[in-house]
């Protein structure tokens, strides 16, 4: 785990600024609250997941969303997004975080799995919360086995400060 301290605030405002569905249940900032609690429990049994970056990938994978349905461009999207807020130094993460970062947001609804424990925990973390748009999870697509196993589903996500302290 990699600590890298950031202000949260700035960062929210920027990222809720620039996304179309904001309020969406299905993609909105309350599935991204969920994907961070996910990927922060993941990451306890992980070693090495950053959970810096897991914490950005759940804030910004669905960011760039330009619709509900199908946007199969909406990963790529975020990991443009991805580059514009680290050049505007709201990330705070090094490079090598970056890259992570970027190819976690850019390729995460393509059906990959990952044996890099960041990665991994941040796709798992999203394909967690699948039941809200009706889709049960294949276990086969979860690159953790935590997240095979895995029963825990966070009743009400936690707000992003709460996110932030876990970090």
């Amino acid at each position: 785990m990699t600590r890298t301290t950031f202000e949260l605030e700035p960062l929210l405002a920027v990222v809720r600024e620039r996304s179309a569905f904001i309020g969406s249940h299905d993609h909105g900032e309350r599935h991204w609250r969920t994907v961070g609690a996910n990927g922060l429990w993941l990451a306890e049994a992980l070693n090495g997941a950053d959970t810096h970056v897991i914490s950005l990938f759940a804030l910004l994978h669905d960011s760039m969303r330009e619709n509900e349905f199908h946007d199969p461009q909406h990963g790529p999207r975020a990991a443009t997004f991805v580059g514009e807020l680290h050049e505007a130094e709201l990330l705070g993460i090094s490079g090598a975080q970056l890259e992570v970062l970027r190819y976690a947001c850019a390729e995460h609804a393509d059906g990959l799995i990952s044996t890099d424990p960041t990665v991994g925990a941040c796709w798992d973390a999203d394909r967690l919360d699948l039941p809200r748009v009706g889709i049960t999870p294949r276990p086969d697509l979860f690159s953790t086995a935590l997240a095979r196993s895995a029963t825990y589903r966070p009743a009400v996500p936690p707000t992003w400060a709460e996110l932030h302290t876990r970090l």
